[in-house]
């Protein structure tokens, strides 16, 4: 064991480089550990930074000045921003009238099932209780996910800590962004090729998966949205969230949204054409999703994995909740591209 470790340091850690770039990450998984609840809006202005300044960077390589790039960069933030406290008024409405409606939802779900049961001449005492016994818990459950959703998205939007230092973080971080470069690069020993190298293979894989899974959330929200409204389905914007969310999990993430999206469908037309047209729709759009449009956004480089995701969103959404949840990918991604960038000592012979 002694001698697999000894071996393992000498091949992964063979220059002060290494021992700094360790001694970083060590020191950044304690204060995102310890202190992740307070900094969630430092570092969720990070994030949106950092995703910003590749637009912005994106502008001066095609010649515009730094200011017209930071100006333009901004308003489409501000735009973005805006647009989802404008929003939430309207998402808040839909959860609390699909709340009042999960009981009567649950019901009609369940008679839908003991009237197929019946069909098939499958239904007796045993299988009632057992299904009634499976399905009881379902109610409180939606409800209690839905409120605490409700409430999160309303706190959100009344928070005036977010309301105010997440743009103003944003904006310092992508105007003075050569500033705070300057102030990382002072905490860095003076040979920093290698870590330079490495960094610059993080940021390739990590901007490309950000950039691309947030396009495939955005457009699969959106088209999701536009489709099952102009089918006049009920909670249209709940279930264009929860589609477009479920993006962020490959395979997993597609399974757990077609129940709800099942059963509001079961609830609002039964076993109608409608409800057929309905399924076949959300079937095409995730079809659509999975084999043209998550291709064509994110190359295999920075595809992770569906397990590495599911562990991801495990462990950072049971320490810091919603906000874990939210950051669960990028933090991910970050450490799968070190890994994947970190050179061995091995790979350096020629």
């Amino acid at each position: 064991m002694l001698n697999f470790l000894k071996s393992f340091f000498e091949n992964y850690f063979y220059d002060d480089e290494h021992y700094a770039a360790l001694f970083f990450l060590t020191i950044s998984v304690v204060i995102l550990y310890f202190l992740g609840d307070i900094l969630a809006p430092v570092l969720v202005s990070i994030l949106i930074a950092y995703i910003l300044n590749g637009l912005m960077s994106f502008l001066e390589d095609k010649g515009n000045s730094r200011v017209l790039s930071l100006s333009a960069t901004l308003f489409v933030f501000s735009l973005f921003y805006l647009s989802i406290f404008l929003f939430l008024p309207f998402l808040s409405r839909q959860i609390l009238l699909l709340v009042s409606d999960i009981p009567q939802i649950y019901e009609s779900v369940n008679l839908f099932l003991s009237n197929q049961l019946a069909e098939y001449t499958i239904s007796s005492n045993q299988l009632d209780e057992a299904l009634v016994n499976a399905f009881s818990y379902i109610p409180t459950l939606f409800q209690n996910a839905l409120l605490q959703l409700n409430s999160g998205f309303a706190a959100v939007m009344n928070a005036l800590l977010f309301l105010i230092i997440v743009p103003f973080l944003v904006f310092f971080l992508l105007k003075d962004r050569d500033i705070f470069i300057g102030y990382a690069k002072i905490l860095l020993p003076e040979k920093r090729e290698l870590l330079s190298k490495i960094w610059k293979d993080v940021n390739l894989q990590l901007y490309g998966y950000l950039r691309g899974k947030g396009l495939e959330m955005i457009i699969v929200a959106l088209v999701t949205g536009l489709v099952f409204y102009l089918q006049n389905v009920n909670y249209s914007i709940i279930l264009a969230i929860l589609v477009g969310l479920s993006v962020l999990i490959p395979y997993v993430g597609a399974i757990l949204v077609t129940i709800p999206v099942v059963l509001i469908g079961l609830f609002q037309w039964g076993l109608d054409t409608n409800f057929y047209i309905f399924i076949v729709s959300y079937l095409i759009i995730q079809a659509l999703d999975g084999n043209v449009l998550m291709p064509l956004l994110l190359g295999r480089e920075v595809n992770l994995h569906p397990v590495l995701i599911i562990i991801a969103v495990l462990i950072f959404g049971g320490i810091w909740g919603f906000w874990g949840l939210l950051l669960a990918i990028p933090i991910a991604t970050f450490l799968r591209a070190i890994l994947i960038a970190w050179p061995a000592k091995d790979d350096l012979v020629t």
